[in-house]
């Protein structure tokens, strides 16, 4: 999720700004210290310089408090949710039984530095707490665009492992590289570990054919029907050539189905082996 965090700033703040409202119980004593205000930073690349991390400005946050509210209670927060539902975690709270009491910080973004939001790059050595003082902070500024840059890059295609949630609202610059790519996929139903190999080809591709699966509450294929698609997390287990004859792919997908043995093992059925490309 940290990696794609520069992205949901643009497509989804509210959900980074509830996520930036819990912290761990170390957090929640540097925000009670009286500071007023919060300079908010996300993750703005996997490369590290020097045990430094690149972080981009998400904006000036003013500190208004907090109030007392149970775990429970902040899972059902309608922006929590969608993070648990979309990445399965959500913040740093260490205690997470139902009734244990964390702070629910009220931060409002500033108008001050506003200018500077998605624009501001700064280098911060990375430290087992996230949250900083301001005059204890070393970050030399390594950027300031003219223009923001809040979308994180996709990873290694190999490093994918998206959430139906995700390919919903995917990311312009990810769904761009998703259209370039045939290949062979896997999508694993998180509540019983149940494996499903799928092919994609034609003009939208690996989007196109993700987007189809997600596209409704329950699953398009006979083995996925019944189940629901909100639990299920999409990967690619080999990336063609985009040129690639539809039956060659799905040549490749009959390859991992047998070597990966999901029609005994998992929700392929025998007559997904018969060939017949989809329209």
């Amino acid at each position: 999720m940290l990696a794609l965090m520069p992205s949901l700033v643009r497509t989804r703040r509210a959900a980074i700004e509830a996520y930036q409202a819990a912290h761990s119980r170390g957090a929640e004593r540097t925000l009670c210290g009286g500071r007023s205000y919060v300079a908010s930073f996300v993750k703005a690349a996997p490369e590290r310089i020097e045990g430094r991390s690149k972080k981009l400005f998400m904006g000036l946050y003013r500190n208004m408090g907090h109030e007392m509210r149970s775990h429970a209670a902040i899972m059902a927060h309608r922006e929590v949710h969608w993070l648990y539902e979309s990445f399965g975690v959500f913040a740093e709270m260490s205690d997470a039984s139902p009734e244990r009491q964390h702070r629910w910080f009220d931060l409002q973004l500033d108008d001050h530095l506003s200018d500077y939001e998605g624009s501001l790059l700064v280098l911060a050595r990375l430290t087992q707490n996230y949250v900083r003082l301001a005059e204890n902070l070393d970050a030399p500024i390594l950027a300031l665009s003219e223009t923001g840059a809040f979308e994180a890059a996709p990873p290694d295609w190999r490093q994918m492992h998206l959430s139906a949630e995700f390919v919903r609202n995917i990311p312009l610059g990810w769904a761009a590289r998703l259209r370039e790519w045939r290949g062979v996929y896997l999508i694993v139903d998180e509540r019983d570990g149940a494996r499903y190999v799928g092919s994609a080809y034609g003009a939208e591709n690996l989007l196109g054919r993700w987007q189809e699966h997600v596209a409704g509450d329950r699953g398009i294929t006979a083995g996925l029907a019944g189940r629901e698609t909100r639990g299920f997390r999409f990967s690619i287990l080999e990336r063609l050539s985009p040129d690639m004859e539809a039956n060659d792919v799905i040549r490749r997908e009959h390859s991992w189905i047998a070597r990966l043995d999901t029609i005994r093992y998992g929700l392929n059925l025998a007559d997904q082996m018969g060939g017949v490309p989809r329209a």
